[in-house]
């Protein structure tokens, strides 16, 4: 029985969700807001709220409602270039997720960074892959491919309406990194300037005419020892799952959720057989060498083991008579672990 060639909507990946999404039609006879046809909020409820949001320039041929961008409301003569209100600080990771709300068409619609030197308005009558043209900005298109300094390269795979697009941004490492439907795709680049004077941007941009994109989640947290820790952690889900039933952490580990998002309803093929260590925050093949090697487990699994059961009643140190000490809280409790993690 000869089986049909696969077609390009085979190909790309499912959405997130089962939720109902406007189609082509639903669009074209459509007179108001086309955000207002989508009323999913799957995924929403894992982070923490919106940290930054869109900016509207005056001239840019997109409209910006709310966390909503609506790109070429009328009709579609270019690309149209979105960034964020706010650059992200150079001292911080930085994790933001856009829905797609409409069918992906056209020449690309592609997600990433850039630089403030980036012109939003260079191709308002070219129809282009305008993130990663140049050495000013990065980007990752619907086609799966990636793109810097005008080199495309395969990536991951195809998506559109429905998926989630995640974008992972280390500013202390000049690492920038994308998810598709929560699940890691790999580190994409590391030359992400590290220069605190050189200001990046989230941004988005479309050929597509009254295609949408929605903000779903922004945060930005600091580079300290106990994100690395986390980091660290993400890789061993069921050390994750013992932390999160110590009191006091609920706050902490709702700021990281981000290393290791849950991914209820995804059903992208690409990554079926990868457990939630894999789908956190990977690295390249060397770093996550050297990660392994320099943190690897010690000789005495015991902390690790018991270090759950009662955290003030487990020595955190010994003094300088070789007293055992104990912590007098679960925050100095959590400093000493993630030291003696590292």
């Amino acid at each position: 029985m000869l089986s049909l060639p696969s077609t390009d909507q085979d190909l790309r990946c499912p959405g997130f969700c089962d939720c109902r999404f406007p189609s082509c039609i639903d669009i074209a006879n459509h007179k108001r807001n086309i955000p207002d046809l989508v009323t999913c909020c799957c995924g929403e409820d894992s982070g923490n709220g919106l940290q930054w949001q869109w900016h509207q320039a005056e001239e840019s041929d997109a409209q910006v409602i709310g966390r909503d961008i609506v790109f070429h409301p009328t009709y579609s003569q270019g690309t149209a270039i979105v960034r964020g209100e706010q650059p992200l600080q150079q001292d911080k990771v930085h994790f933001w997720e856009m829905r797609v709300i409409t069918v992906l068409a056209g020449t690309d619609v592609m997600f990433g960074i850039g630089t403030g030197s980036v012109n939003l308005e260079q191709f308002k009558f070219h129809f282009v892959s305008a993130l990663g043209t140049n050495a000013q900005s990065w980007g990752y298109s619907y086609n799966g491919k990636i793109q810097h300094c005008g080199d495309q390269l395969p990536y991951g795979q195809k998506f559109s309406q429905g998926c989630l697009v995640g974008i992972y941004l280390d500013r202390t490492r000049g690492h920038l990194e994308f998810f598709l439907n929560r699940r890691s795709l790999g580190v994409a680049y590391t030359n992400i300037p590290t220069d605190p004077h050189v200001k990046i941007y989230p941004m988005v941009c479309s050929t597509a005419a009254r295609s949408v994109i929605r903000l779903i989640n922004s945060t930005s947290q600091p580079a300290t020892l106990q994100l690395r820790a986390f980091e660290s952690l993400a890789k061993q889900p069921q050390k994750l799952d013992e932390l999160r039933q110590m009191p006091g952490l609920k706050s902490i580990m709702q700021s990281y959720w981000f290393l290791a998002p849950p991914v209820r309803y995804s059903r992208c093929s690409t990554n079926l057989d990868l457990d939630l260590g894999d789908e956190a925050v990977l690295s390249s093949s060397k770093l996550r060498l050297g990660r392994k090697q320099k943190y690897r487990e010690t000789d005495d699994v015991s902390i690790d083991e018991d270090l759950y059961a009662n955290a003030h009643k487990i020595p955190v140190r010994r003094n300088d008579s070789g007293d055992e000490e104990y912590a007098s809280s679960i925050h100095e409790f959590c400093d000493e672990y993630f030291y003696n993690l590292l």
